[in-house]
């Protein structure tokens, strides 16, 4: 017998959906159905989706992700907050969020500058990169190491959740292009999520039929705040 979902761990609205939940919606095709948009939050293969009850779906998933089909999320009122909340930490689950850049080593300032000058790094994933470069050291209770970071970012930066991801993200690129970390003249500029309207009506969930996901999230160039409480939204 297939194991359900935990509905504990669904996301109850945008600001609660994961760095890495975030960036698989917006690498969904164009033409996704349902099966696919939910397999996003349920950690389930769309094929699995498909098999789980019907009832637990309609009753139990489909009212808690309800946001997501309906609402279009406000990152403006995302505020940065005084810590970070990651899976797993050694030494407690709230990391605090540095105020200044000036107590960085010197391998996290030369990987984030690489992560700015790389122009074909998507601006999530910069933002992914950006939280595992900064928080690595307090997350290991240790040294910063640099080949450890990829698999920091993927395994554990990607359960971040957006509200406070994108506010910390926000402030700490923002002091990067500020600061003596070597950057590209367009680095200034940071690529904003912007959603457009939900569709009028209600997916068409109880009647069976493929739901087109229809609203997307296109990149755009917008320049940063100098904080993230200035930021016009997200990436």
């Amino acid at each position: 017998m297939q194991t359900l979902p935990n509905i504990l761990d669904l996301p109850t609205s945008w600001g609660k959906v994961t760095l890495g939940q975030f960036m698989r919606l917006t690498e969904l095709p164009e033409q996704s159905d349902v099966y696919n948009f939910l397999s996003v939050f349920v950690d389930l293969s769309p094929l699995e989706v498909m098999n789980l009850p019907w009832l637990f779906v309609n009753e139990q998933v489909l009212p808690v992700l309800d946001f997501a089909a309906s609402t279009v999320p406000d990152f403006e009122s995302f505020k940065l907050p005084a810590t970070l909340t990651l899976p797993g930490v050694l030494h407690g689950h709230e990391l605090p969020v540095l105020t200044s850049l000036d107590i960085i080593s010197f391998g996290q300032a030369t990987d984030l500058g690489a992560v700015l000058q790389d122009a074909a790094m998507p601006m999530m994933q910069k933002r992914l990169r950006t939280l595992a470069i900064v928080f690595y050291p307090a997350y290991v209770g240790g040294d910063y190491d640099s080949d450890a970071i990829e698999d920091f970012a993927e395994k554990v930066c990607s359960q971040a959740t957006l509200e406070e991801a994108l506010p910390i993200t926000d402030f700490f690129l923002s002091s990067t292009t500020s600061s003596a970390v070597a950057t590209p003249p367009s680095s200034s500029a940071f690529p904003l999520v912007e959603m457009k309207k939900p569709p009028a009506s209600k997916p068409s969930w109880l009647n069976g039929m493929r739901w087109l996901w229809s609203t997307r999230w296109p990149l755009a160039t917008k320049p940063a705040g100098p904080t993230s409480s200035a930021s016009a939204g997200a990436k």
